[in-house]
């Protein structure tokens, strides 16, 4: 059976838990009302695509557009997941309630149990067949009938009226797997400008299908990568980025050893016209492997290396090292062979300067992470989530911080916090509700700040919810958040988990 990661598990465990009829969360509250426009029927058809071209923008108007997954949602079968995903369009007023699609996952045939596919467990976007729209790539729980091994992949199709209704099926990506527990990403690994699909086996590697992918869901090869002899047994999380500032996108694996479940490693991979290179570790300044439950990848500093950022919201004793108390950020700057020479790595948690609040036993920080410019300065800023806070005494209530980049790198200094209990955010701190979940940040009004949504798929008894935080010239500001559940856009209802996962 494969190893899986302690999000995936906690996804997994809760959705046993809504199929055995149980709670699978303490109880939060309901969706705090929203001075969002009430739902009303999709945007019409938008204009002819953006040069812009951003990878999220699914109908081509130039402004990026969020997927929002409530991979719980049940559409006939009570006692599945057969999931939904909705997506909230960008536009000159940001994001809202009223431009939006909903898509659900049919009864189709070529899937075992179609009605616990958990369609919306793991979405990313990117153009994958070179029409100029982004399309929404998704890894399904369910397998095919026929004895297959491998991961079913899902995509929506981008268009002027946004993503197609009906999902396209990739067959089977090769390896050894059989449902969709492992983690994906995508970005141009081999330097031909066309977006690929790397896919995690939850073995010691995976697969990538290179782009581009035709609307008949075949792709125009596949190429396997590999962390054999490394000391990884069983990868996790993997992220796609230019860390060497070549230009070509490289992977980044994190992953678990093979002598002690929660003795985590990361490794490069990078990336060319060949293939991948062999692995490098990427250690911190000790020496020390590191790993977590997060990864992305962005150019922190400007320096034209893309920098990588690993949430380790996975704290499994109190006795962990006092850096890494209460889950942490781990920052390795990148360079031309993969860590930069001139840069050291650092770790950043509660007890760093300048940041709110102190390190305490499970509070999870780096359990989910989005990265953007949030404040129009040019560099990337972390958002990071602390589902695991405790506010005032209330359990698991959870927070997200917010950390600015810069050409000196990424302090404590200047970080901003958010949470039910800040004014101007919507709803209140409750016990269970673990605020922070999911994230992501973009440009959604094209104003040149990334504004920010926070998922929280525990809200309401594991129903969900979204908020959606605006910026001004220092970055995020609770004024003006807004925050809604499914009925208010008209997706499924019930404990489906809405908001678990986020494209961004």
């Amino acid at each position: 059976m494969p190893v899986l990661t302690p999000r995936r598990r906690l996804a997994i465990a809760t959705g046993m838990a809504l199929v055995a009829g149980a709670v699978a969360a303490p109880a939060g509250h309901a969706a705090a009302r929203s001075a969002a426009p009430a739902a009303q029927p999709p945007a019409a058809t938008s204009k002819a695509p953006s040069g812009k071209r951003p990878h999220d923008d699914f109908n081509g108007d130039g402004y990026p557009d969020v997927a929002v997954g409530a991979p719980m949602a049940v559409l006939g079968d009570p006692d599945g997941g057969a999931g939904a995903v909705s997506v909230l369009l960008g536009g000159p007023e940001g994001l809202s309630s009223a431009h939006k699609q909903v898509l659900t996952w049919p009864d189709r045939p070529g899937i075992t149990n179609p009605g616990d596919a958990r369609y919306g467990t793991n979405l990313r976007s990117a153009d994958l067949d070179g029409d100029g729209y982004a399309d929404l790539v998704s890894r399904l729980w369910a397998y095919r009938t026929d004895g297959d091994q491998g991961t079913v992949l899902a995509v929506n199709w981008g268009g002027p009226s946004g993503l197609s209704a009906n999902a396209t099926l990739l067959k089977p990506v090769p390896g050894d797997q059989t449902d969709g527990t492992g983690d994906l990403d995508v970005g141009d690994v081999d330097g031909d400008g066309i977006a690929d699909i790397a896919v995690g086996d939850v073995r010691r590697g995976g697969h990538v299908l290179h782009g581009p992918v035709s609307r008949t869901g075949r792709w125009s090869r596949a190429t396997a990568f590999s962390v054999d002899g490394t000391d990884v047994l069983d990868t996790s999380e993997i992220a796609v980025g230019d860390v060497t500032g070549d230009g070509v996108g490289d992977l980044v694996i994190l992953g678990f050893g093979p002598d002690d479940p929660w003795q985590q490693h990361t490794y490069l991979l990078k990336g060319g016209r060949t293939g991948f290179a062999a692995p490098v570790e990427i250690k911190d300044a000790a020496g020390a492997g590191v790993g977590g439950t997060a990864v992305g990848i962005a150019d922190l500093d400007k320096d034209g290396h893309g920098d990588i950022v690993i949430g380790r919201g996975d704290e499994w004793s109190q006795a962990d090292t006092p850096a890494k108390k209460g889950g942490a950020l781990f920052i390795s700057y990148g360079g031309p062979k993969g860590q930069s020479t001139t840069r050291g790595p650092v770790w950043i948690n509660q007890d760093s300067e300048g940041v709110s609040g102190t390190a305490e036993f499970h509070d999870r920080m780096g359990y989910s992470l989005a990265l953007g410019d949030t404040d129009g300065d040019g560099y990337p800023d972390i958002a990071t989530g602390l589902p695991g806070e405790k506010i005032n005494g209330i359990a698991d209530a959870g927070r997200v911080l917010v950390f600015k980049g810069g050409p000196n790198g990424v302090s404590g200094a200047g970080s901003k916090e958010f949470g039910q209990y800040t004014a101007g955010v919507p709803g209140a701190a409750e016990a269970g509700d673990q605020f922070g979940e999911a994230l992501a940040l973009g440009d959604y009004d094209g104003g040149g700040r990334t504004e920010m949504v926070v998922g929280d798929p525990t809200e309401n008894n594991s129903r969900g919810a979204l908020w959606i935080f605006r910026t001004d010239a220092t970055g995020i500001v609770a004024q003006g958040s807004v925050s809604f559940g499914a009925a208010t856009i008209g997706a499924p209802t019930g404990p489906s988990r809405f908001s678990e996962a986020l494209t961004g």
